[in-house]
């Protein structure tokens, strides 16, 4: 995996005073307008969403739009041993980003592995957000891991997939060389911690986006998904794993319509 090296720099096109940690981040602020925070997956880091951040931007009720490197990931992946890396960690990670840009409305977004920072953080910043969106997550049952979910017979693992065709089935060559190379080792810890806190402890709506190309968490591993989350809306979107590289554009407007009162 070619992940060893150390990703690109920071890159912030900001008007906020906060030391930026993520890759991408864009905060023009506007009255009565909603903010994303968008949470990579597993191996994945703010470089992911780098295709998606522009189209929301460009919609004028966004105010701020932060996509979030976790610790041992992407431009922080030499901040702390791997091995020390704890799903508390990712979850502070959110946390401290909202409150320090002291974001509203905020619509928050995690990928695959994501689902579970996401139930970790929300009660946290409860009256900051308006909505999570869980795009393909995987949300093992209170008392399970992300490692006891890979022996699911839909699973990659017990399917033995490689990279390219769990991440990469409706990318071109290009696009797919793009993924692949920034791919990186995901730390143990998180994989092998047991959920235990529930999607609906926060009591924010929720939407589930269900790939239904995905090669990585198929169709029916989603579902089995949705019915530990208990999202409050289910909407279905034709991509791969990898949605935001191959349909960002698309995906962005998917966001701001769930993201709508």
């Amino acid at each position: 995996m070619a992940g060893s090296r150390r990703r690109h720099a920071v890159e912030c096109n900001t008007r906020c005073n906060t030391r930026c940690t993520t890759t991408l981040c864009t905060t023009v602020r506007r009255m009565g307008s909603v903010s994303f925070v968008l949470v990579h997956g597993a191996a994945h880091g703010a470089w992911c969403w780098e295709r998606v951040v522009p189209h929301l931007q460009a919609s004028p009720a966004v105010d701020a739009v932060v996509a979030i490197d976790l610790v041992g990931h992407g431009s922080r992946l030499e901040e702390k041993s791997l091995d020390s890396i704890r799903l508390d960690d990712y979850a502070d990670d959110v946390v401290r980003e909202v409150e320090t840009r002291d974001l509203q409305d905020v619509v928050l977004v995690g990928h695959s592995m994501a689902g579970l920072t996401l139930p970790l953080a929300a009660p946290r910043i409860q009256t900051r957000l308006r909505r999570l969106i869980y795009l393909s997550t995987a949300n093992p049952p209170l008392g399970q891991s992300i490692n006891d979910l890979m022996t699911d017979p839909l699973s990659p693992v017990s399917r033995e997939l490689d990279f390219e065709t769990m991440f990469c089935n409706d990318l071109d060559d290009e696009d797919t060389a793009w993924l692949l190379n920034q791919l990186e080792p995901e730390p143990p810890g998180p994989m092998a911690e047991a959920a235990r806190v529930s999607p609906r402890s926060a009591g924010i709506e929720s939407t589930y986006v269900l790939l239904k190309q995905d090669e990585a968490l198929p169709p029916a591993f989603q579902r089995e998904q949705i019915r530990n989350v208990q999202p409050d809306e289910v909407v279905t979107f034709d991509a791969g794993h990898s949605a935001f590289a191959s349909r960002p554009k698309d995906l962005a407007d998917l966001f701001l319509r769930c993201a709508r009162p």
